[in-house]
């Protein structure tokens, strides 16, 4: 989770007209007003936006509520006003939630979900019917508690109306009892004549910042209709820090205590930068590696120590040992990184023990400073693919190595990587994870991260409260203090005085500094003070213990990760924060003509989908069945009809079949294929409850994937195309399709047309990945059968039906079917194919394979609907 900065981002509106001609109809709903309203006491952010659409026509329109929000934040409240009906959303269990949502899209009800769609944003998006000159206002409202970095804490409202606004404002009034060391606000987007429109009124403990430009000063030139708003409205601040002890503020029974001592020497770390330079970084993503690690290297102090490990299928050092950070090994470390280059597979577990035992043995002997802490700063973009790819077993052999001597962070780059598995071996050796996003900026990204622990001042700092003065403490102990960042802890007060020790060890002697608080006296103190909202230390309280509980569960087990989750939950409901486990459901008024079912649901880190689309309901299954036919039916699509040959291939021998067709050998001479009179059935034998790949085609991005049951059955498909960034996630209850951002959910009951890429017409599910691969699914009861029109270079395609389009032989006198030169026994069976011209029927040789028989090469199974399998490794002579 990122930690770095707070971010505020504003809402885009628009409204889908139903008419397609006319300019009036299509303009988009008048944007009345629009308010971002943001209150920070003591680090702990609330913010309201509230947005006024009025629909000026004579027609009712669909309007969209968009709004971006950080991803550290919960959503707390949401309530919509439509034709002067209010709905208010409700937080409940994610299970309980579910049985709504899906009751409601049974209905073909609306609903809204939370995505993630960026760094450090989510969308909350709602879309709504507004009847003819009727109105409609949103009100959201969210909260988190903001994380100092690298010496201040920073909002960014993300501004971007698209349209001039009559009433558009923001206000972030600040409140911090230590005082305000200091405080700027300003935008990229702010011109000259812009400036003197963003105040700021400050007094030693507050500060309003506000933002209200009239709908002349938003104009581009004074007779433009386009909007100057358009960029980053940025607010940075940090706080007075007199007490070396910290700061303890009171409320409510509740206490938190911000730790940040200054003006201590900084304590020298040795750190082994891990290096993945294996074929997939080649290209920008080495160079821009390479750029931050220049710049790294430049800015370590002498007294530091370092070594360097490239890694693919084998493990290069540097050096053997950590060597000291003097200008000479600098420069010959930065000769050394200049030569790297992209090549191999990817070896983490061989890389990870190494640099364990590179500074176990420097350590041993006695290379190191005595008072030091050691790092091992590990970026990699890909799945491990050589040695060791089980992730829990490298994951289990790292902590045993390592045996929580040294800290481990963990950089993801790219969107392949899997971060889940980065983030849970960081966390057991006593790190975290980051994501390094794919862009012009991620040479700065890499450096951004290691600046914020570059400089660590304490070690192994504790946060003691005496007497059992104190209970329901968070987190109260850490490895490290870093320069400018802050340890926040909080809690229930169980006396009337409040005393703390402080321990941690400094470059030169134990740190060591006691506190005692007088309850009464600072909970008078902040009454007067006056504070924004009275209950922030306990919602604070609340907000780190669940978003710590959240980070205990990724690497629990067993009956603790059981008890964990029942904690966040129970304090997730209690306080009404949309956490990963629990969901917000709107309901409209039972007195309304039209019910309507939204849910928001908070994402994980790397997960794009509604998390009800990954859970498996085992009460409607889909089944699949592949079969191999010789017959031509020019009728089968409307389009094309006279380019296409069909066949079927049944895999497992269940209910659904799966059509695929190949272009005729005129049409594209250099594809080849056994034509054969007879029909052919795999049952997979060892696939339960996995999600087995079905077709994956690298150079084409494209990838189709099913859930498979334990009853050897599938519930579920995924189709993805990786350069269009289109996902379809097809079920019996619905489809939702992802474009981009834009996510939406259609029932088999309605019709529909998303951008000329996917289009539902009778049952029929139409999705066009490119112009090379068309997918055709039907709906029936019980099954959906589906065909793939597949233009591609067979060569190039794998997963379970690849290898069936290629060389398959029926050898009938000794029931021996052969696909790749492998040898299978068959028996006969009958089969029945439901296709869009009618019912056809007959037999075929079934044959049992186990699930990494015919892959071409990728792993059998993946972890999510959308991924793509992991290249097997080649195995050695």
């Amino acid at each position: 989770m990122d930690h770095r900065k707070s971010y505020v981002f504003l809402l885009i509106i628009w409204c889908i007209c139903s008419l397609s001609h006319g300019t009036k109809e299509n303009q988009p709903m008048i944007i009345q007003s629009l308010n971002i309203d943001c209150r920070i006491t003591s680090r702990f952010a609330r913010t309201i936006i509230k947005t006024e659409l009025q629909n000026q026509l004579n027609m009712s329109r669909e309007a969209v509520f968009d709004v971006e929000l950080p991803k550290t934040a919960f959503i707390t409240n949401f309530s919509m006003t439509v034709d002067s009906v209010t709905t208010i959303g409700t937080v409940k269990e994610k299970a309980e939630a579910k049985m709504q949502y899906q009751k409601a899209v049974s209905k073909g009800q609306s609903a809204g979900l939370v995505q993630s769609t960026g760094r450090k944003m989510e969308h909350f998006k709602i879309t709504v019917n507004v009847a003819a000159f009727a109105n409609a206002i949103f009100v959201l409202t969210y909260e988190e508690l903001l994380k100092r970095s690298l010496g201040n804490y920073e909002l960014a409202f993300k501004v971007k109306p698209k349209q001039l606004v009559e009433n558009f404002q923001i206000n972030a009034h600040v409140t911090e009892p230590q005082g305000i060391r200091f405080l700027e606000a300003h935008g990229t987007f702010i011109t000259n004549e812009l400036t003197d429109v963003v105040h700021i009124n400050r007094t030693e403990n507050q500060a309003q910042i506000t933002f209200k430009p009239t709908m002349d000063q938003q104009r581009t030139c004074p007779e433009c209709t386009e909007t100057l708003l358009d960029g980053d409205f940025l607010i940075k601040y940090d706080v007075k820090r007199e007490n070396v002890a910290g700061n303890i503020q009171i409320s409510n029974g509740y206490f938190v205590h911000y730790f940040a001592p200054a003006s201590l020497q900084k304590v020298p770390k040795n750190v082994v930068f891990v290096i993945d330079h294996s074929g997939s970084m080649h290209g920008q993503k080495i160079k821009q590696t390479y750029e931050a690690f220049l710049k790294i290297l430049a800015d370590l102090p002498e007294e530091d120590h370092f070594g360097i490990l490239i890694f693919d299928d084998k493990v290069d050092k540097w050096q053997n040992t950590l060597v000291k950070a003097v200008p000479d090994n600098i420069i010959k470390a930065k000769q050394f990184v200049s030569k790297i280059s992209a090549r191999g597979g990817t070896d983490i577990n061989k890389a990870l023990l190494a640099a364990v035992k590179m500074l176990k043995n420097t350590s041993r002997n006695k290379l190191l400073p005595k008072i030091s802490t050691s790092i091992i700063l590990f970026l990699s973009d890909g799945e491990p693919t050589s040695g060791v790819t089980n992730h829990n077993e490298i994951i289990n052999n790292v902590k045993k190595a390592n045996e929580r001597q040294t800290t481990l962070y963990c950089l993801g780059f790219g969107n392949d990587v899997d971060f889940n598995f980065l983030e849970k071996m960081a966390l057991e050796n006593g790190g975290l994870a980051r994501r390094i996003y794919e862009d012009s900026d991620a040479a700065l990204q890499l450096q951004g991260f290691y600046n914020e622990v570059a400089n660590p001042l304490l070690l192994n700092v504790q946060l003691q409260y005496l007497d059992h003065s104190v209970g329901d403490v968070t987190q109260n102990n850490f490895r490290h203090y870093y320069q400018g960042s802050e340890i926040v802890v909080a809690g229930h007060i169980n006396n009337d005085n409040l005393e703390c020790l402080i321990t941690g060890q400094g470059v030169e002697e134990q740190f060591s500094v006691n506190v005692q608080t007088n309850i009464t006296e600072v909970e008078e103190a902040t009454k007067e003070l006056q504070y924004i909202f009275g209950d922030f230390t306990e919602r604070l309280w609340a907000y780190l213990t669940i978003e710590q509980l959240l980070t205990q569960q990724i690497s629990a087990q067993g009956e603790d990760k059981e008890k964990i989750s029942k904690k966040a939950l129970e304090l997730s409901l209690k306080y009404n924060f949309v956490t990963p486990i629990t969901s917000m459901v709107v309901t409209a008024p039972e007195d309304t003509d039209e019910n309507k079912e939204l849910i928001a649901n908070k994402p994980k880190e790397g997960v794009v989908n509604n998390d009800y689309d990954t859970d498996l309901d085992n009460t409607r299954l889909m089944d699949l069945h592949y079969y191999v036919y010789s017959d031509f039916d020019h009728q089968r699509l409307d389009h094309q009809p006279a380019l296409l040959n069909e066949y079927t291939i049944p895999i497992q021998a269940t209910h659904i079949p799966v059509h695929v067709l190949t272009p005729s050998p005129t049409f594209e001479p250099q594809i080849t294929m056994i034509y054969s009179s007879w029909n052919m059935c795999f049952k997979i034998s060892d696939a339960q409850n996995e999600i087995l790949n079905l077709l994956h085609d690298e150079i084409a991005g494209i990838t189709l994937n099913g859930v498979m049951t334990k009853d050897h059955k599938f519930n579920r498909f995924g189709i993805m195309n990786r350069k269009s960034n289109v996902k379809v996630d097809v079920s019996l209850e619905n489809i939702t399709v992802t474009h981009g951002e834009d996510v939406k959910m259609h029932l088999w009951t309605s019709s529909f047309q998303d951008d000329g890429f996917v289009s539902l017409n009778g049952e029929k599910l139409t999705v066009s990945l490119d112009r090379n691969v068309l997918i055709v699914i039907s709906h029936k009861i019980q099954y959906l059968p589906f065909v793939v029109q597949n233009n591609l270079v067979l060569n190039d395609i794998s997963g379970q039906i690849g290898p069936l389009l290629e060389d398959v032989e029926l050898h009938e006198s000794r029931s021996e079917i052969v696909v790749q030169g492998k040898h299978f026994q068959g028996k006969r069976e009958m089969f029945c194919s439901v296709a869009s011209s009618g019912k056809l029927c007959g037999s075929c040789w079934e044959v049992i394979i186990r699930s990494n028989e015919l892959t071409n090469g990728t792993s059998s199974f993946v972890s999510d609907i959308f991924d793509s399998p992991r290249k097997k490794p080649i195995e050695s002579n």
